[in-house]
C-alpha cells in the first residue's frame, strides 16, 4: 500500500483553479488535463454540470458505495406471512411505544455484527473438537454469510478501517463472494491484499449527506490528485471527511494526513455493474431492489418485474436468507427482507427514531382503512396530521437530543429530520407538496382494531 504524508491544512488545487463557486473544481486548466488521471477532471465536469438529483445519481453510478437498509424485528404473530395478507391489517412489530426499551439504547442481540469475528472457543487439553463434515461446511456457510452482509453494509472494507476485522473472512472466501455478487445482483467485487470493493449500481435516492454537484466535483478532484501524486485541495470540509471515512486518508503520525495513491486509483478505475432495464433482466433490477431497499412494492414495478417477483416470492425468500441472512416478509403489497439482527437499519437505534416510529404509529392509527375496506398501497397524509402527531409524541415523550442539532429551538429541523428518517426508511414517501403514509409502516403500529375510535390527540386536527 502506497500512502503519501501531507500536513494538515495544505492546499494545492487539484486539476484547475478557484472560481469562488466550486472551491477548486470550477475552472479545468488544459494543464489539469496532463495528468496520469484525466477522467478525474473529465468527471468532475459532470458532476459540475450536474443538477442535485443527476449528481447523486451519477455519484452512485461511478462509486456505488452506499449501505443497504432493511426494515427490522419479526412481528409478534409469525403467522400471516401469506400473499394475501396487506401490511395494513397484518401482524405487527409494535416496538415503538414499549416503555420496556430505554430510550437512545439499543438492545443486546445473540448475532455477531458484521465486522466483528467471534473468537473460537479454546479446546482445552481434555476436550475433542467436533470437526465433522456437517460442522465445517455450516462454519464456512455462515462465515460467508458474515462476509456478504458486511460488503452489503459497507461496500469498501480495509484491513486497518473500522470493519477491518471481518476482511479475513473476505478474502478467506473472495471467490465465492465474487461469483455469488456477481450471479445474483450483478455487482463486481474486487478483493486485493488492502482492500475489498463492491461496487453497486446506481441508486438515485442516496445521497451523500452534505454533498452536492459542487462537492460531488471536489471530491473526484482530490482523488484524480491523490492517484497522480499531486497536493489535492481539502478546502471543503466535505471532502477530507469522506475520504477519511473511505480509508484513503488517516491520521499520519506527525498529525498530517497519510494519503494513500493506491486506494484512490481502485476507487476511480472500479468496474461499473452490468445495467439493468432494456438492458438487464427483470431477475437482476428486482433482486438489487429487494438486496438494497426496505420495502419493494409490486404495484411500484414494471409489468415484466412484477410478474416475475410474483412468480418466485417463495424462491427469492429462501435465497436471501441463505445468502445475507435477511428474512422475508411477504404482503399483499409486495416484500420486504427483514434483518433480526437489525444492523442494516436506521430505525435500529437512537432517540430520532423512536421519535420516528411513535409518529408514523400515530399516522397509521389514523389513517389505516378499516378490515372490510380496500387496502391501497399508500394513502395521502394531511400536513396538519403530520404537526398533530408530532407534537403529541413530543408531549408525551419529549424532544430527542441529537448533538447536532437542537430541536427546542428549531422545531422545523425535528418535522424535517423525522419525515427524512421515515423517506429513507420507505415508511413513507413524498408526493408533489404532500406525503403519503405507506403500507408497510403498518407493521410497527399497534393491531388494527375492527372500528378504531377517531384520533382525538391534543394537536390532531381533522382535514
Amino acid at each position: 500500500m502506497e500512502q503519501h504524508e501531507y500536513a494538515t491544512g495544505a492546499r494545492g488545487v487539484a486539476g484547475g483553479v478557484a472560481d469562488g463557486r466550486m472551491g477548486g473544481a470550477g475552472q479545468l486548466t488544459a494543464h489539469a488535463l496532463t495528468g496520469a488521471y484525466p477522467q478525474a477532471e473529465l468527471l468532475a465536469r459532470r458532476f459540475a454540470d450536474a443538477d442535485e438529483a443527476d449528481a447523486h445519481r451519477l455519484f452512485t453510478a461511478v462509486f456505488g458505495l452506499y449501505p443497504a437498509r432493511h426494515l427490522g424485528g419479526r412481528p409478534a404473530d409469525p403467522h400471516g406471512q401469506a400473499a394475501g395478507t396487506s401490511w395494513w391489517h397484518g401482524p405487527t412489530v409494535h416496538r415503538a411505544a414499549s416503555a420496556a426499551r430505554p430510550r437512545g439504547l439499543r438492545r443486546a442481540r445473540p448475532d455477531t455484527p458484521p465486522g466483528r469475528v467471534p473468537a473460537p472457543a479454546a479446546p482445552g487439553r481434555h476436550r475433542r473438537p467436533d470437526r465433522t463434515r456437517a460442522a465445517v461446511q455450516g462454519a464456512a456457510a455462515g462465515e460467508r454469510r458474515t462476509a456478504a452482509r458486511l460488503l452489503l453494509a459497507h461496500p469498501l472494507v480495509t484491513p486497518d478501517g473500522p470493519h477491518g476485522a471481518g476482511f479475513p473472512l473476505i478474502l478467506r472466501h473472495a471467490d465465492w463472494l465474487t461469483e455469488r455478487f456477481g450471479e445474483l445482483l450483478g455487482y463486481p467485487l474486487t478483493v486485493g491484499p488492502a482492500h475489498a470493493r463492491l461496487h453497486k449500481a446506481p441508486l438515485a435516492d442516496r445521497a451523500v449527506s452534505g454533498f452536492g454537484p459542487d462537492g460531488y466535483a471536489a471530491l473526484v478532484l482530490a482523488l484524480g490528485a491523490i492517484a497522480d501524486r499531486r497536493v489535492p485541495d481539502l478546502e471543503r470540509p466535505e471532502v477530507p471527511a469522506l475520504l477519511t471515512d473511505w480509508q484513503v486518508a488517516t491520521a499520519g503520525p506527525d498529525g498530517g494526513l497519510a494519503l494513500d495513491r493506491e486506494l484512490a486509483r481502485a476507487l476511480l478505475a472500479a468496474p461499473a455493474p452490468p445495467a439493468v432495464g432494456p438492458a438487464g433482466t427483470p431477475a437482476l433490477a428486482v433482486r438489487r431492489l429487494l438486496a438494497e431497499n426496505p420495502v419493494v412494492l409490486t404495484d411500484e414495478l414494471a409489468a415484466p418485474e412484477r410478474a416475475w417477483l410474483l412468480g418466485r416470492l417463495t424462491a427469492e425468500a429462501e435465497l436471501f436468507a441463505d445468502f445475507l441472512g435477511l428474512e422475508a416478509e411477504i404482503r399483499a403489497e409486495g416484500m420486504a427482507l427483514l434483518d433480526p439482527a437489525d444492523e442494516l437499519s436506521d430505525l435500529a437505534d437512537g432517540p430520532l427514531a423512536r421519535i420516528a416510529l411513535l409518529v408514523a404509529e400515530r399516522l397509521v392509527e389514523e389513517l389505516r382503512p378499516l378490515p372490510e375496506e380496500a387496502a391501497p398501497p399508500a394513502v395521502l397524509v394531511p400536513d396538519a396530521l403530520i404537526d398533530g402527531a408530532l407534537g403529541d409524541v413530543t408531549d408525551d415523550h419529549g424532544l430527542p437530543e441529537q448533538p447536532e442539532c437542537d430541536y427546542l429551538a428549531d422545531r422545523t429541523a425535528l418535522r424535517r429530520d423525522v419525515l427524512g428518517l421515515l423517506h429513507r426508511m420507505q415508511l413513507i414517501a413524498p408526493a408533489g407538496r404532500n406525503w403519503v403514509l405507506r403500507a408497510p409502516a403498518a407493521r410497527y403500529a399497534p393491531q388494527a382494531e375492527l372500528h378504531p375510535a377517531p384520533g382525538g390527540g391534543r394537536h390532531s386536527r381533522s382535514d
